[in-house]
């Protein structure tokens, strides 16, 4: 199933909750670390951080599903989940829909931003991005 990700983004939250809310990220962590779960081994995990209730477990694992971020079958009475993308290419993703977005609408900007970033706060990674650059066009 392809994905169908329609996500706000939060540049001031932290990692993926960026782009999945709170329970959709620790659901998604528990998931990529354990491979495959049912939403019972899922509310169990976060019953032991939180006070959650297994219906809300249940729809959010659900929504994902719907999202194309999750699998899901039948094993008897359960459905098992498993992820249907890694998380590297779950972020990936997402780094190229933002990047693509702000390129497609704010190009000069963003660039501009970008190098003066990279400048200020890792500027061996924008000596990289210049060695690339020049050997893309030597090609």
């Amino acid at each position: 199933m392809p994905l169908n990700m329609r996500f706000r983004f939060s540049p001031t939250k932290d990692g993926l909750v960026k782009v999945l809310g709170p329970l959709e990220t620790d659901i998604m962590q528990i998931i990529w670390q354990d491979e495959r779960s049912t939403v019972k081994k899922v509310h169990r995990k976060l019953s032991q951080q939180r006070d959650i209730a297994y219906t809300t477990v249940m729809t959010t694992m659900s929504r994902l599903a719907e999202k194309g971020v999750l699998r899901r079958h039948r094993e008897g009475l359960a459905y098992v989940y498993t992820p249907a993308i890694t998380e590297s290419d779950f972020v990936t993703m997402v780094v190229q829909q933002v990047l693509d977005g702000l390129l497609d609408d704010y190009s000069t900007t963003a660039i501009d931003y970008m190098i003066d970033y990279l400048a200020r706060r890792n500027p061996h990674e924008l000596l990289r991005i210049q060695k690339t650059i020049q050997s893309r066009i030597a090609a």
